[in-house]
């Protein structure tokens, strides 16, 4: 738009106006360029000098006639036509700066334009190749630390194509690495003078303001991104998040100190005095006294917190090496990070994974170091992991774990903060190797599990939840897994560990999603799972079994010994139609009867055919049906039908059961009830005279007939 403004004014007549244009172009490049300039005041002049040049030509243009209803009037060049050129060439041979035998005419006008915007986009296609060259220069500098080197590259680069706003962003990432969060934030918000839509410039400028703890200008600047940049609002929302936590603490610091009478506050102050002292001795009586305080009551640690207690442990951990110190700090992290979330994120946002894993490696501190984590992960922050994706190499990682693995105080832990961390896609991406070798050390342990104690079972279940829900580690312990799930189960069963046992029962059904190894043992999981049916604390029992009816199809309870009394007693003893217990428990009655003529002789003899008919007569299916009803007296209908294949079994209702699968094989919904009950009644007219005349009454037949299939 300027170049247009510039140039608008075109010559009439010669071609030395034409000269006069290219270098009103070149003064509209030289003002880009000044926009581009590091020194603010530069680009404020520039810009009042472009709003100057815009307004006055505008005014000029409405004057001389030029403006048109498309912008722009054409006549200036159109008369050029009409007009000869001048006579006489210029010094060495040029009319207006062209060559002599430049046109003069309109063809010649915009092939000269046309020249001139190839030369310039030649110009611009060198310039952004030594800018790349000059980028990568940089960014090499970067990774490896050296960034005063790399912001020289960016500045080269940034002289070349100031454009491209991306360059301004590395460089203002290399300002908060040198701590220089001014400077940062002056070079973000030339890249967003630039494209007030451009998103990491938002985010590079908040984190410049966040280091600097101006948590308030952070949370604004944030806030303007999500107005100006509407198609990005998951990823700002995260870094907004954050920028509030942190604008919340530092509110709430202030308020504690406001509240706090003077004597307490100095109380602590003398605490923090000597927990940072030189001297081991006084460090480590401060922290036994501050521990008690701290235990007394949350505004204490919300105080602590304000004048800079994190800080102090921080600092204190990595410092010294004495044992009973550290234990202190230790025990003081776990009464504050896990009392108040406030806290937990100060902690978490001054960076703790570098004194955690420090002490991880010592074996002395190890079992701190885990208890602490797992006590963290109560907060379920997605922070921890982070943390340690940003410090932890893949050969600390696996050294760590190794060494916490090998222990027994402390392999059960590990195992579960593992389960944790592995839930972050990018913890995977990173440790990937470290993930596999990991899970194989896991799963070569887990048939052992059975003769740890229960404090140690129960950790190791809660890591197995957590490593059931990604599917590189269901894919290496799948078949470990299921061969330990039965022994564990009637372990914990014998021992009464209900709540252990329903989560077990959830890994199960992770571990159901895409295993290879279950069949193996459909069977007796599913007799086992049958029993736990009848029990309704144990909720999870019939989602499970009703995975691993799914996962294996031809999964049937045996027919010796009583073992399928337990589904018997379970369908025997619930009415309720919503009941997961007895949705499962009937869907595998009507798989076991349709195969098994020992199973059907049961349902009979234990009178469970007339519980079956008594649910299929006090229900029908309906629109406000659920999914559940629908499919125990779907199941029902169809369990009763295979009991009917026998003749003595049909001469033995009474003429209402007809009339009870009539409701159903006639009922507007529910397809497969219909076909279900048409099923029960064919047998029953088949089998018994009696009832078929009693189908012949009601005029019954012809439903059959519509129920039905041609080759049904």
């Amino acid at each position: 738009n300027l170049l247009h403004l510039l140039s608008v004014k075109m010559p009439n007549k010669t071609t030395d106006e034409l000269d006069e244009f290219l270098k009103k172009a070149d003064k509209a490049q030289e003002l880009v360029t000044l926009l581009q300039s590091k020194d603010m005041n530069v680009v404020k002049e520039t810009q009042d000098k472009i709003d100057n040049i815009l307004s006055n030509d505008w005014e000029e243009e409405e004057e001389e006639g030029y403006k048109t209803r498309d912008g722009f009037s054409k006549s200036c060049i159109n008369k050029l036509k009409d007009e000869p050129p001048e006579a006489d060439p210029g010094p060495g041979g040029v009319v207006g700066g062209f060559p002599a035998d430049t046109p003069s005419d309109q063809d010649g006008f915009m092939r000269a334009v046309e020249e001139d915007a190839n030369r310039r986009h030649e110009n611009r296609k060198r310039k952004e190749e030594k800018s790349k060259i000059r980028r990568e220069k940089g960014n090499e500098h970067f990774k490896n630390g050296k960034y005063k080197e790399a912001i020289a590259e960016y500045d080269i680069a940034i002289k070349l194509t100031g454009w491209e706003v991306s360059l301004y962003t590395n460089e203002a990432q290399c300002y908060i690495k040198m701590k220089d969060f001014d400077k940062a934030i002056e070079v973000c918000d030339r890249a967003l003078y630039i494209e007030d839509d451009f998103v990491k410039g938002y985010i590079q400028k908040s984190n410049a303001l966040l280091a600097k703890k101006s948590h308030k200008e952070a949370v604004e600047c944030l806030e303007l991104c999500l107005e100006n940049c509407k198609s990005t609002t998951s990823t700002v929302n995260s870094y907004l998040g954050k920028a509030k936590i942190l604008l919340a603490i530092e509110s709430s610091n202030t308020e504690v100190v406001n509240y706090v009478t003077p004597e307490n506050k100095k109380e602590f102050q003398h605490f923090l005095s000597k927990l940072n002292s030189k001297k081991v001795f006084e460090a480590t009586i401060a922290s036994e006294l501050l521990l008690k305080s701290l235990q007394q009551s949350t505004m204490n640690i919300q105080l602590f917190r304000a004048l800079g207690g994190i800080e102090a442990i921080q600092s204190q951990l990595m410092k010294h090496k004495e044992h009973a110190l550290h234990v202190n700090l230790f025990n003081i992290l776990k009464c504050i990070l896990c009392d108040d979330r406030l806290t937990f994120h100060h902690w978490i946002y001054s960076d703790p994974t570098a004194s955690l894993v420090f002490h991880a490696k010592n074996e002395k501190y190890r079992m701190l170091v885990l208890l602490l984590m797992q006590k963290l992960t109560f907060w379920d922050s997605e922070e921890i992991v982070d943390g340690f994706l940003e410090f932890w190499s893949d050969g600390l990682m696996r050294q760590v774990f190794a060494a916490c693995f090998s222990e027994k105080e402390t392999k059960a832990m590990s195992v579960l903060i593992l389960g944790r961390a592995i839930r972050n896609n990018a913890f995977l991406v990173k440790f990937k190797n470290e993930v596999i070798e990991m899970l194989k050390c896991v799963s070569n342990y887990i048939p052992r599990l059975v003769e740890d104690d229960i404090a140690e079972q129960k950790t190791w279940i809660g890591g197995l939840s957590g490593l059931s829900m990604t599917p590189v580690a269901r894919k290496l312990l799948d078949k470990s897994f299921w061969t330990i799930f039965l022994p564990l189960l009637d372990f914990l069963h014998k021992q009464g560990k209900e709540s252990m046992i329903d989560d077990l029962l959830a890994a199960g059904m992770n571990f159901t999603l895409d295993s290879t190894s279950l069949s193996d043992h459909g069977l007796e999981i599913s007799e086992k799972l049958v029993g736990l049916c009848g029990n309704p604390t144990f909720k999870k029992a019939p989602l499970l079994l009703n995975r691993v009816l799914e996962k294996c199809p031809n999964t049937l309870l045996a027919e010796d010994k009583g073992q399928f009394a337990s589904l018997l007693k379970v369908i025997k003893s619930q009415s309720d139609l919503q009941s997961d217990n007895l949705s499962t428990a009937v869907k595998l009655l009507a798989r076991t009867t349709a195969k098994s003529p020992q199973a059907r002789k049961w349902v009979v003899k234990y009178k469970i055919l007339e519980k079956l008919m008594d649910l299929l007569e006090c229900n029908t299916v309906t629109d406000k049906s659920s999914k559940s009803a629908t499919a125990i007296l779907s199941n029902a209908a169809l369990s009763c039908a295979h009991c009917f294949q026998d003749e003595g079994v049909c001469k033995k209702q009474e003429v209402d059961v007809v009339d009870t699968m009539l409701k159903h094989a006639k009922a507007d919904k529910g397809l497969a009830i219909q076909q279900n009950a048409a099923i029960a009644l064919a047998r029953l007219a088949t089998n018994s005279p009696v009832l078929l005349e009693r189908l012949r009454e009601l005029r019954g037949l012809e439903i059959l007939h519509s129920r039905f299939t041609p080759t049904g």
